[in-house]
């Protein structure tokens, strides 16, 4: 591109070769322009003088700030000149620049060759030949050297000139001549596109730095926003901020930070509420009935999961927050003007249009949706996404709704039908939509989109989270347990591949439906694999728990080809026995399928046995844990009645929620809610019945207490009828209470259309069966969300650990199995016994020390030393006592009491004499007892022997209560069943790895651990705190001695907290800063327990993984819906910085 000085000081191009003398007229030429007027040639004699400047070159050669400092100094002397001199001084230095870029290119444009060898490389070999081959380089010796080269700016074939050149193709290009008359009106020119342009600086810097397109694009569309918003009432908010509150189209709400967030904590770094869990505030190593496992300082464990769903805070407020109450149908009510233009303004938000009825047209939906045609099938379930019931399903109907489409549909109501294409007329319509509808259609369309999960799944998703929740959500709203399923959905998805199908059924149920082509997940599990003649079929029979019938034998093979599981008592049989235990009779239906189905499918997305994930259960809560796996969901309500007169009975299965807030004594039936009968009595189309089940008052005052199902529908006595959206209504105490009451009578009542009643009949019966999913004072417990963030964690925690689940449920159950204890322990125990009887001390050897034999030796040591078996007793039970000197105490108090001789001094010599015979029997025999535990524990586990003693004190037990019972009882079996705490103990130490020091000084010191009471037991939290410990030693490859002496240190009175955590980083090799930052949280300011340290530790793992330091990584854990802007700006900002 030719160059010119600024406008404002034009000067003429030269035209002629660069030499010497043009310089310097440039020069002179430049002074002059730049001189004041009236003192031209004065300022250019000073200018000469004092800087000795002959060119432009030597201007060029300087810095502009270099320069300007040097031209002011110059004129220190006149203060005019001087304040000139900065004035000109930019304009000047960039006019000369410019100058000398001219004369540059002048001159290699005119240059010729000038015959001068060029400094070329010698190649070896037959590339050699080349010089005096007949090449260009040889024959015109041009001379590159002095040659523009070709990253320069000045460059013909430089990215500028290339620039230049398309710049003038585009500008030509607009102004060219059109052959169509609107042509040329419809261009949208360079000026529109990229206004930058016209104005861009060509340097250096703006040729040669890489610009990413998205940076260059995002600049000029927040440009022409920000133009656009200066209309609006938006004007002076930010475009981030205007696109975080809008709702139409349905790619937004966009949140940039958050967005930041996603991108920053992608690929194999943890995500946003998943750091939560990996520095949670408390693990899940104690049994609990609520979970704080995910909670991090104020931030609670649900809001992590819904950070999981990778939702942003915006987002979800749109999911979950309803309509307005204007918002109803016309038919209904009629809106006042004011309401209809505040539904016109809320319709404008979210569709981008007001008019409903022109919404419910095909075409409009398809435009304002940007849904494809086959999108919007599958959206409601229609076409080629029509749903399909599994031909192996022979109960009622499973769902009210089509399978699909059934959030989009809503709950089930009166005369409510649900929603479908029709394209008879043109153009076509969405029969049967409503407000709600369109509601819940946008609110699944931007779900659909922003998880990238199919509709059918999605729906099942929902639907399936909704009808787990602890409490009825009857109006089937999105809330923030849908949000949170999601997010522990995409959690899992992640980590162990589960599909959405398949987590639905871990939440509530197998579904035996499908849309299109596809197969129900029931026939996909049960059904793939054609190995037996018949296949597996939903018709209600009973089986057993065992294959004593052929009918049970098949159907518990087919369950266990299916599901991958043994026929074995620790296998499939567990499973059966555990849906049985809390549902009650087995059957071939949804609800018992779906609970054998679902323990499977745990056990096996986290890579266990039946039987280990039934150890897991036993450590993270036991029975509620087990409960909630078999049934789905702790809040459940499911109770049988079945009702008989003669040979006419009726058989109800009912399923609910207790609505939220409590117990008010009404509910709407779940899905599965099904009416089986083989009488006449709900045939009849005309009228609509209503079963009262009368139960027995607790006292002759008390009012009848009843449950009540009414709007039972008709049926037949060929198949059974779904309940789902009925109605159950209680009185006269909570619901859970009524169960356990007496049925006096059963009244089934027909309304006619008039409100008449007739009374069908009354019978006798009983409720047969109630099976409660959680007991009432269980209402707050953990939900299957809980129970699988836990599984997740234990199971990676245990393939990290040191431990395996054997070794944790031999080590931590109270009741060994007979096969541990009868194994290779026989021999050893038999050993131990013999070898016993030897060591112990006998009358003989007594009798040998000739001590005065008119005293009952045996009798005076009873007491506190020597037992009847010749077992010394435990007369030093502390870790720090010191044996002989405890011995020697015990044989003085002993002696105090006896009269040896008449003589005193004769006295203190027997009795000096005695104690020491007797001490060094009794000490030997002590020796004797004790190497013989350790020489059992060395052979049974391999325990080091200086450790035995530490381990016995540990299992709160003695050598001498061992030996004891290894007399008493002969059976090996029996003492295996006695010693087996001692086995426990033993075991996890040997497991353990630790040394005797280290063992000993967390036996005496157990409040180091985590032990408020100072006791160090055997359990779950304390095998996790020593494998941490051992994690550290590993970790940061430091010796144990260095753990225990900053133990030692933190918890010494007096220790400055600076100083205690300057101690940790060190040992940690990280900044003292940052240990600081984190134990500032802790109760002490620093870390003075293991459970500290492996807070800290875990933090430390999370930042490596991340990139983020201690700040922003507890910000980032506090995020939630309610964090400020500032907030998520920071936390976003950090996590990008870090990213790169």
């Amino acid at each position: 591109m030719s160059i010119s000085p600024p406008p404002q000081r034009r000067i003429g191009m030269v035209d002629t070769p660069s030499t010497e003398s043009n310089a310097k007229s440039l020069l002179d030429t430049l002074i002059k322009a730049y001189a004041p007027e009236d003192k031209t040639a004065e300022f250019e004699k000073r200018f000469k003088e004092k800087l000795g400047l002959t060119s432009v070159f030597d201007i060029t050669g300087m810095t502009e700030a270099g320069f300007k400092d040097h031209l002011v100094s110059a004129f220190d002397n006149d203060e005019m000149f001087k304040v000139h001199a900065g004035s000109i001084a930019g304009s000047l230095y960039n006019d000369a620049r410019c100058y000398a870029a001219q004369i540059s290119h002048l001159y290699r444009e005119q240059r010729t060759s000038d015959g001068t060898a060029q400094h070329q490389w010698h190649p070896l070999g037959i590339r050699a030949i080349e010089k005096q081959g007949p090449t260009y380089t040889h024959l015109f010796k041009e001379n590159w050297d002095d040659a523009c080269k070709n990253d320069s700016i000045a460059a013909i074939d430089s990215p500028v000139a290339y620039l230049r050149a398309l710049y003038r193709f585009a500008l030509q290009l607009e102004s060219s001549v059109s052959q169509l008359p609107d042509e040329k009106t419809n261009r949208i020119p360079l000026a529109k596109r990229r206004p930058d342009l016209a104005d861009l600086s060509i340097d250096q810097q703006s040729t040669f730095t890489a610009q990413p397109m998205l940076g260059i694009v995002n600049a000029i569309l927040d440009k022409n926003i920000q133009k656009a918003l200066q209309t609006t009432d938006d004007e002076g908010k930010s475009t981030y901020e205007v696109l975080a509150h809008r709702y139409y189209p349905f790619a937004l709400p966009y949140e940039f930070f958050h967005h930041q967030c996603l991108l920053g904590l992608s690929a194999n770094k943890p995500t946003l509420g998943e750091l939560n869990y990996l520095i949670s505030d408390s693990l899940p190593i104690t049994p609990s009935r609520n979970s704080s496992y995910g909670k991090v300082l104020e931030t609670a464990s649900h809001e992590a999961q819904m950070l999981m769903s990778g939702l942003g805070p915006k987002q979800q407020a749109l999911l979950t927050a309803w309509a307005e109450k204007i918002l109803t149908d016309e038919v209904h009510e009629r809106p006042t003007p004011e309401e209809r233009k505040r539904k016109d303004s809320y319709w404008e938000k979210i569709y981008g249009f007001t008019s409903i009825s022109d919404l419910k047209k095909i075409p409009t939906f398809l435009e304002r949706t940007e849904l494809e045609a086959e999108q919007m099938e599958a959206l409601l379930a229609q076409g080629k996404s029509a749903p399909r019931t599994s031909p192996h399903y022979s109960l009622g109907a499973p769902f009210s709704r089509p399978y699909g489409a059934r959030y989009v549909n809503g709950p089930v109501a009166t005369d409510d039908k649900s929603m479908t294409l029709d394209n008879e007329n043109r153009p076509g319509e969405i029969a049967n939509a409503t407000e709600d509808k369109f509601e819940r259609l946008h609110r699944m369309i931007r779900l659909q989109r922003w998880l990238a999960i199919p509709f059918n799944e999605l729906d099942t998703l929902i639907c399936s989270a909704l009808e787990s929740q602890s409490r009825a959500n009857s109006k089937m709203q999105l809330d923030s347990y849908v949000i949170r399923a999601l997010g522990v959905y995409r959690f899992l998805n992640r980590r162990y591949s589960i599909t959405a199908e398949d987590f639905a059924a871990l939440l509530h149920q197998v579904s035996p439906c499908a849309t299109g082509d596809n197969t129900s997940l029931f026939d996909n599990v049960f059904n793939k694999a054609r190995l037996f003649e018949k296949p597996l079929k939903l018709d209600g029979r009973d089986f057993q728990a065992n294959d004593s019938d052929p009918v049970s034998h098949t159907i518990l093979q087919h369950l266990s080809v299916s599901l991958g599981l043994p026929l074995t008592e620790d296998s499939l049989f567990r499973v059966v026995k555990n849906t049985q235990k809390y549902l009650g009779s087995l059957k071939c239906d949804l609800l018992t399928l779906s609970s054998i189905y679902r323990q499977a499918r745990t056990a096996r997305m986290f890579g266990l046995s039946i039987a280990e994930l039934s150890t897991l259960e036993n450590f993270l809560g036991g029975e509620s844990i087990s409960r909630c796996l078999a049934t789905g969901n702790t809040g459940r309500r499911t109770f049988q009645i079945r009702g008989q007169k003669a040979d006419q009975y009726f058989e109800l299965v009912a399923h609910f929620q207790l609505p939220e807030g409590g117990d008010p004594g009404e509910a709407t039936l779940l899905a599965g809610s099904t009416l089986r009968t083989n009488t006449s009595w709900f045939a009849d189309a005309t009228t609509i019945k209503k079963l009262d089940v009368s139960l027995i008052p607790e006292s002759g005052d008390e009012e009848r207490p009843w449950i009540t199902i009414d709007q039972i529908q008709t049926t037949d006595s060929t198949s059974a009828t779904s309940l789902e959206g009925q109605n159950i209504k209680w009185h006269g105490a909570g619901f859970d209470e009524l169960t356990h009451r007496k049925c006096t009578n059963m009244i089934l009542q027909s309304i006619r259309g008039e409100g008449s009643l007739t009374s069908i009949g009354t019978f006798s019966g009983e409720i047969d069966k109630v099976v409660l999913s959680v007991p009432p004072q269980e209402a707050s417990a953990l939900n299957i969300l809980d129970i699988l963030m836990q599984l997740d964690w234990i199971t990676r925690w245990i393939k990290e650990s040191a431990y395996d689940i054997s070794m944790l449920q031999r080590v931590l159950e109270l009741h060994p199995n007979d096969d541990y204890l009868l194994g290779d322990l026989q021999h050893h125990l038999t050993k131990l016994v013999a070898e016993t009887r030897q060591c112990a001390v006998t009358a003989q050897e007594l009798a040998t020390l000739a001590l005065p034999e008119n005293i009952d030796w045996q009798a005076k040591l009873a007491s506190t030393l020597l037992d009847d078996k010749g077992l010394v007793k435990n007369f030093a039970p502390s870790i720090k006592d010191d044996v002989p000197q405890k011995l020697t105490n015990a044989l003085d108090k002993i002696f105090v009491e006896l009269t040896l001789d008449a003589d005193p001094d004769k006295d203190l010599r027997l009795k000096n004499d005695c104690t020491q015979k007797l001490k060094n029997l009794l000490l030997l025999a002590h020796d004797r007892q004790q190497h013989l535990i350790e020489a059992f524990l060395q052979e049974t586990f391999l325990l080091p022997m200086n450790c035995a003693k530490d381990v016995v004190i540990w299992a709160r037990t003695s050598v001498h209560k061992v030996l004891t019972k290894a007399l008493d009882i002969e059976d090996p079996y029996k003492l295996a069943h006695k010693l087996h705490p001692l086995l426990r103990h033993t075991e996890a130490a040997v497991r353990l790895q630790l040394s005797n020091k280290a063992l000993r000084a967390l036996l005496n010191t157990a409040h180091w651990l985590d032990t408020p009471d100072g006791q160090l037991r055997l359990s779950f939290k304390t095998l996790y705190l020593f494998d941490r410990f051992n994690h550290f030693m590993n970790t940061y490859q430091q010796p144990e001695e260095s753990l225990l002496s900053y133990l030692e240190f933190a918890n010494a009175s007096g220790s400055e907290g600076s100083v205690v955590n300057d101690r940790l980083a060190q040992l940690m090799k990280w900044t003292t800063a940052e240990v600081t930052m984190l134990t500032s949280k802790l109760m002490f300011k620093q870390a003075r327990t293991m459970r500290d340290i492996d807070w800290v530790m875990r933090c430390h793992n999370a930042c490596k993984a991340t990139g983020l330091n201690a700040t922003a990584l507890l910000n980032a854990a506090s995020l939630d819906n309610n964090s400020p802007v500032v907030q998520w700006k920071t936390v976003g900002e950090a996590v990008m910085v870090a990213s790169r």
